[in-house]
């Protein structure tokens, strides 16, 4: 008898000092997507600060009205848990600040659950410059720093590994959307690009200009879209596996660059963003209608409209409103002015669902703004 007490008063102890139960992530998906999104990005880099103060963030969202949160989940060599997997990974070993984040955020004021959306960064760069080989490239030896080669991501350790994590999110965190980000294809002339280019296609050689260099015609624009979107429909695969099939219940969204020039409907083909072809396996796009210091507000409508021209499904994009005013500097932001209109050109033509990204560039003035766009109420 002595024995047993004693026995259930080391467990006792024990658990009372690891307290498990608080390190179990809240599941983040609810039954019923709201019919109108309004999402706000909050940085990996706030995510992972201990410092953060989400309680006030939880008013910030609560008073500009979001229902929905993107919390940056960082990239696969560098992530908010311990992925047990790839523990070195870890930006803070032993603690989970997504579910950290989640269980703060998880309410609104008026008992209201949230949604979240968790962000994949498909950037490799710590990966690159220890092994240089599975960076994009093109024939004349430039290597991207940041960006994984096509071969890569359609057959490399990259590509599983990004589908690994993707999984792994899904089945820790059960949220209502995994988003990818970076995820471009941008550099893809090197060797072993040009093997899975003739293997996909039957070509026996690049494309190329008179004058010998590679030409990125429309079969390799095209080609470049199937690489990621056969990537993408790994992670759907993964992800429809998850916790017994409940993991079909994820959206599997991808952030997406704009041609704003000439064909705003079709996507950014140079950079393998061919709606029409991601669409096939992604569940929702997330536009990057990014006013920065040359678009205006009037242009995002313009995208809108050109997507709802072009006989698209509006239910399946977001219109993502950026905060940078200028492409090179990261921490000036657009004008509150600029915020508002922005925001209310995203919500136009069918679009139901607007995000505006990210949160280290939300100073006073600009959660004024949001809240007179989203929530006037309180604005």
């Amino acid at each position: 008898m002595i024995l047993v007490l004693a026995i259930l008063a080391t467990t006792v102890a024990a658990l009372s000092v690891a307290r498990p139960w608080e390190d179990v992530p809240p599941t983040m998906r609810r039954g019923q997507a709201p019919a109108e999104a309004r999402s706000v990005s909050i940085d990996f880099g706030i995510v992972t600060d201990p410092e953060t103060d989400w309680s006030a963030i939880d008013e910030r969202l609560d008073r500009v009205g979001a229902n929905m949160v993107v919390l940056g989940a960082g990239r696969v060599e560098f992530t908010a848990f311990d992925w047990s997997s790839h523990p070195d990974a870890a930006a803070e070993p032993g603690t989970d600040h997504i579910a950290r984040a989640a269980r703060a955020l998880q309410e609104t004021e008026d008992g209201a659950q949230r949604d979240f959306a968790l962000l994949v960064d498909a950037y490799v760069p710590n990966w690159i410059a220890a092994d240089p080989s599975i960076a994009g490239a093109e024939e004349s030896g430039y290597r991207s720093t940041y960006q994984a080669s096509a071969y890569q991501l359609a057959r490399g350790e990259v590509g599983d590994r990004l589908v690994e994590y993707v999984v792994a999110l899904g089945e820790r965190y059960l949220p209502a959307q995994i988003a990818i980000t970076e995820l471009f294809l941008d550099h893809t002339a090197g060797r072993q690009d040009l093997q899975l280019f003739q293997e996909m296609t039957g070509a026996e050689d690049w494309p190329r200009a008179p004058d010998g260099t590679v030409e990125n015609n429309a079969d390799v624009l095209r080609w470049r879209a199937e690489v990621i979107t056969g990537l993408l429909r790994r992670m759907r695969a993964g992800l429809d596996e998850v916790r017994d099939g409940e993991g079909a219940a994820i959206e599997l969204a991808m952030d997406v660059r704009v041609d704003w020039e000439d064909d705003p409907a079709a996507g950014a083909l140079a950079s393998g963003h061919d709606y029409d072809v991601l669409l096939r396996a992604a569940d929702r796009l997330v536009v990057w209608a990014y006013p920065f210091d040359r678009h205006s507000p009037a242009e995002i409508e313009g995208i809108t409209s050109a997507l709802r021209a072009a006989g698209e499904d509006m239910s399946r994009f977001t219109m993502s409103v950026g905060l940078w005013a200028q492409t090179s500097v990261d921490d000036e932001a657009i004008s509150p002015d600029t915020l508002v209109r922005s925001v209310r050109a995203a919500r136009t033509n069918g679009i139901t669902s607007v995000n505006v990204t990210p949160v280290s560039l939300m100073d006073d003035a600009l959660w004024r703004a949001l809240a007179r766009a989203w929530n006037p109420a309180t604005g």
